[in-house]
């Protein structure tokens, strides 16, 4: 089976990792088998195009922003679920500057990371009531999301 060419141009034409470059190479064809469509018109789409021209970017940021455009595309039902994670976690979340959730990865273990950082006794007590007043079904969200 050999590469197609718009896909490997397309590689070669950004400055994606070599992980990154791997991904791709499998994620594009994946993505126009099920959307029934070609890797070239998912690389010249509207959405990956608005990445590449966008003027405000640096070459880093489009190759990170493409990556995570495409891995929306390969992964819809995840990123889904990821999105409203994310939605939930910054609305519980009592201080999220010294407060951070962490999921098991891939919501595969019934499990939540609670990071706190506190800078006195006082804080580390009043960020901790906030952390009790969180309803229970939203800690069961925030562990096992649906």
């Amino acid at each position: 089976m050999s590469a197609d060419p718009a896909v490997t141009e397309f590689i070669a034409a950004h400055r994606f990792t070599h992980q990154t470059q791997r991904e791709l190479a499998e994620w594009l064809p994946e993505i126009a088998y099920r959307e029934n469509v070609s890797a070239g018109d998912i690389i010249n789409g509207k959405k990956i195009r608005s990445i590449i021209e966008n003027e405000k970017l640096n070459a880093p940021q489009k190759s990170k922003k493409i990556r995570d455009e495409l891995y929306k595309m390969r992964f819809p039902e995840y990123s889904k679920l990821q999105d409203r994670w994310k939605k939930t976690a910054s609305a519980a979340n009592p201080a999220p500057s010294k407060v951070q959730f962490i999921p098991s990865p891939g919501f595969e273990k019934k499990r939540l990371e609670v990071r706190l950082t506190a800078e006195s006794a006082e804080e580390a007590r009043e960020i901790l009531e906030s952390l009790a007043k969180i309803e229970p079904g939203v800690w069961e969200e925030l562990m096992y999301p649906r």
